[in-house]
């Protein structure tokens, strides 16, 4: 290392300019490279001065100092070395619907524009050339912000493994569109309780009256109701057929239900004590499937727009919120971590806009 330390250049004199050179360590390489750079005129400049701008030169290039030489010896670090990293390590912790989806997005997404890239080559207007491509693709927006923050949580998983700062890109990313969620509303939901039949006529009320998750739903068993209480303790969810736990942590949480709901699902538990409450005939979980097989039919048939089991949950947040229940409670019912998040899940129909503005109008009159 002592022979690559303190080196000024050398400066000659060529064609009447004065030339000077350094050399630079190369990753991986024991042998350096040689740099040229022309210093100027030799009408503008003496043989000193040349030196004096050489060494300005070398000093802000870095090459003098222990951090060059020990990025120079040591192997590149790609994003595709720190993706495989992140997989290895971080990726099992996480939950199994990530565990199934991560690597196929990564290998579709993100490895072929990242993956020989350092991290200290991608800047933001790098990040912005993929964002252009994925758009170019026909990505929707939400499906662009959800692969740049996956790329995010990659790399600033990495930087806290290093302990080093957070990266602060700061890509323009497309805009989401406002489209409001379909949720139904109390008559609506009503309309499509009355129609089901069989386990879907329970399954749709008690969606109605909890605001579960639909994989929430479908994980429950007749252990995790206290139908003397009123209170069903969420404990598992189902993800495409298998039993895992729930969505997040705020997700295990005892949600309390009408007394109505009670006694319909004691009438269709007819004393059954253990096992799972809603299956298909062979025994297994129900599935996503039912919004195509049974929901949306039943939506055609009422006479509503077409929803989904997610349309229940909207539903039941706007109804608490339209009913004056506290923040907090709704929060705690629906096993959302913040109250911004349940603040997205609130609608209010026209007619609840309407009664309200005019109850709440001027007290005076002209």
């Amino acid at each position: 290392m002592s022979k690559r330390s303190g080196q000024t250049g050398s400066v000659i004199l060529r064609y009447g300019r004065w030339v000077g050179r350094y050399y630079v360590d190369v990753p991986e390489q024991s042998k350096r490279m040689r740099i040229a750079v022309v210093l100027g005129m030799k009408s503008e400049l003496n043989k000193t001065q040349a030196k004096l701008k050489l060494l300005g030169i070398i000093t802000e290039a870095g090459v003098n100092t222990p951090a060059h030489l020990e990025r120079s010896l040591k192997p590149l670090v790609t994003f595709a070395d720190i993706a495989g990293a992140w997989e290895a390590k971080r990726l099992p912790e996480m939950k199994e619907s990530s565990r199934y989806t991560a690597p196929k997005l990564l290998a579709k997404y993100l490895r072929p524009f990242f993956g020989q890239m350092t991290p200290e080559e991608i800047k933001t207007g790098v990040i912005d050339d993929w964002i252009r491509g994925l758009q170019s693709k026909g990505l929707e927006p939400k499906t662009i912000h959800n692969l740049w923050k996956m790329f995010r949580a990659i790399m600033n998983w990495d930087s806290r493994q290093r302990d080093e700062a957070r990266h602060t890109w700061s890509p323009t990313l497309p805009a989401i569109p406002d489209e409001e969620q379909r949720w139904f509303t109390q008559e609506e939901m009503k309309k499509l309780v009355n129609a089901a039949k069989g386990q879907y006529k329970v399954l749709f009320r008690l969606a109605a009256a909890s605001g579960l998750r639909a994989g929430e739903l479908f994980g429950l068993h007749v252990e995790d109701l206290n139908l003397n209480r009123g209170v069903i303790h969420v404990q598992r969810s189902v993800w495409r057929g298998q039993e895992v736990s729930p969505k997040t942590r705020k997700g295990y949480r005892d949600v309390w239900i009408d007394l109505p709901t009670v006694q319909l699902l004691r009438d269709f538990l007819g004393g059954r004590a253990e096992g799972r409450i809603f299956q298909t005939r062979n025994g297994t979980p129900l599935s996503s499937e039912i919004i195509r097989l049974v929901l949306h039919p039943l939506c055609d048939q009422v006479g509503i727009p077409r929803g989904g089991l997610h349309s229940f949950r909207h539903g039941r947040v706007s109804h608490l919120q339209a009913n004056n229940a506290p923040p907090d409670f709704t929060k705690s019912q629906i096993g959302h971590s913040s109250l911004r998040t349940t603040s997205g899940y609130t609608h209010f129909s026209d007619a609840f806009k309407r009664e309200t503005v005019e109850r709440l109008g001027p007290s005076w009159t002209h």
